[in-house]
């Protein structure tokens, strides 16, 4: 239930960062997605600012726009184990340019 960005999550921002250095006419969006556990709209604000934390970490204007989803694509149920529930919650770059 946090934003906060781990070390893993740092190393990937670096190499993205990296990427984009390397062809700066690219353009991205972040999607970020939650599980299915809890409130939906709880869900869909942690997932707008879990996407807004990576937008600013990557302070680029390659990326055009950063979305959270909540839960509306989380495929694992409510009740799996948090384990289980793990790959529902994921940080997302698609490249639109």
């Amino acid at each position: 239930g946090t934003t906060t960005l781990t070390p893993e999550s740092q190393v990937q921002l670096d190499n993205l960062k990296a990427i984009l250095a390397a062809y700066p006419d690219a353009k991205v969006k972040i999607g970020a997605y939650t599980d299915k556990k809890g409130d939906a709209n709880t869900n869909l604000k942690l997932s707008n600012e879990r996407a807004n934390t990576v937008k600013s970490s990557l302070n680029s204007a390659q990326v055009l726009e950063a979305e959270g989803y909540g839960s509306k694509f989380a495929k694992i149920p409510a009740e799996a184990s948090d384990k289980e529930r793990e790959s529902d919650r994921k940080t997302a770059i698609r490249f639109v340019k």
